[in-house]
């Protein structure tokens, strides 16, 4: 919906209309360190709760939006409470789960959640198309009242920190957590390398289509309908191998499904970049687009699974929320250099081709990053 909204309602340019997807990103970005040091501190239970009603509360207020800044402050309001719903859930699967099944359940829950970002957009697309542009926002508002709902019936406090002090310990996690200083190793400075540079190259191809969409919605003029049901068949494609990447992952290694799931994100974002350039027919944006969404549905968790591997048990909470912050910073990246780099040359081929380019970059280079320098982590 969102690069309809921007086009149609707001008669955006494509620099502007990418501000709609770049504003989410903005939230989860600045809420991730907040957000690692609140897990810590409260635990991962309450910030579950609290995020869906932040983000129900947004996207009702999206309803009564007047202005192009008015929406994008509400897209922020919702982006911050994804982000800390998503690492709040990301903590409590790494307190809970022995590492050789990590990558099956990361992969799994990125699975079922795959399956609502797919399922949402296809039905939205055609609810808006035909009752209004927004009237899918409502029913993102009660899922969202639904998840905390669920979450307080049904979620339990997985903090060692407040497990502990429960059970009337002293002891325990807090002896165990680290300084930056001992926490900063190699590892782990290659994977916010790798992080940083892969969410650059897939960062808006998870959810929402990202500018992706909003190159198809300029360049093919389509609408919401259209739109959605390109991200619903190209992503249920994916969605098995999302499960089968889990099981590789906890089989043979974390590095056997990033390296080449990275790889064949570049080669698909240069499919994309050629698509653009020659200003081919409709059907090879939609190959394209398919071809990368399955390259995310390979690395959905992995990434996860390899920071859950070596996050500090005492300061997971910490780690996450640096690790999220450079995730996130990533992710905002790619609209971004999208905006920037169609602001300069225009809606144009060379525009369009420019903005892909960047991403493969950072695609090719988390797989090279994650292949030499950092070792296996699995442990059997």
């Amino acid at each position: 919906m969102l690069p309809i909204i921007a086009r149609d309602e707001f008669n955006a340019s494509v620099a502007g209309a990418t501000l709609i997807i770049v504003a989410p990103m903005v939230g989860g970005v600045l809420t991730t360190l907040p957000t690692g040091y609140l897990m810590d501190l409260i635990g991962r239970r309450k910030l579950m709760i609290i995020a869906p009603l932040i983000s129900a509360a947004a996207a009702f207020l999206v309803l009564r939006a007047t202005s192009y800044s008015e929406m994008l402050a509400y897209m922020t309001i919702s982006g911050l409470a994804q982000q800390t719903w998503q690492m709040s859930r990301l903590a409590m699967i790494a307190d809970t789960v022995e590492q050789n099944r990590r990558g099956r359940l990361i992969t799994g829950m990125s699975g079922i959640q795959r399956s609502g970002t797919l399922l949402g957009p296809f039905i939205g697309g055609f609810i808006g198309q035909v009752f209004g542009l927004r009237i899918p926002f409502i029913l993102f508002g009660v899922f969202s009242l639904a998840a905390a709902l669920l979450t307080v019936l049904l979620i339990k406090e997985s903090a060692p920190h407040l497990l502990a002090k429960r059970a009337g310990e002293t002891g325990g996690a807090e002896k165990v957590d680290i300084s930056w200083s001992t926490l900063l190793t190699r590892p782990v400075l290659v994977l916010f390398g790798a992080q940083f540079a892969v969410n650059m190259g897939r960062g808006g191809a998870q959810g929402n289509g990202g500018p992706h969409f909003i190159f198809a919605a300029f360049a093919y003029d389509l609408g919401p309908a259209a739109l959605g049901s390109i991200l619903l068949v190209a992503g249920v494609i994916g969605i098995p191998i999302t499960l089968m990447s889990g099981q590789i992952m906890d089989r043979f290694g974390r590095k056997r499904t990033i390296v080449p799931a990275s790889a064949l994100l570049g080669t698909s974002l240069s499919l994309m970049i050629a698509t653009a350039a020659f200003e081919l027919p409709l059907p090879f944006f939609i190959a394209s687009f398919a071809i990368i969404n399955l390259a995310v549905s390979m690395m959905a968790g992995s990434m996860q699974t390899l920071g859950a591997d070596v996050a500090p048990p005492g300061a997971r909470g910490k780690f996450f929320g640096v690790n999220r912050l450079i995730a996130e910073t990533g992710s905002l990246g790619n609209p971004l250099s999208f905006a920037v780099v169609t602001g300069l040359l225009g809606a144009t081929a060379a525009g369009y081709a420019g903005a892909f380019g960047i991403m493969a970059v950072g695609a090719f280079t988390s797989s090279a990053m994650i292949g030499i320098l950092m070792k296996e982590t699995l442990r059997k």
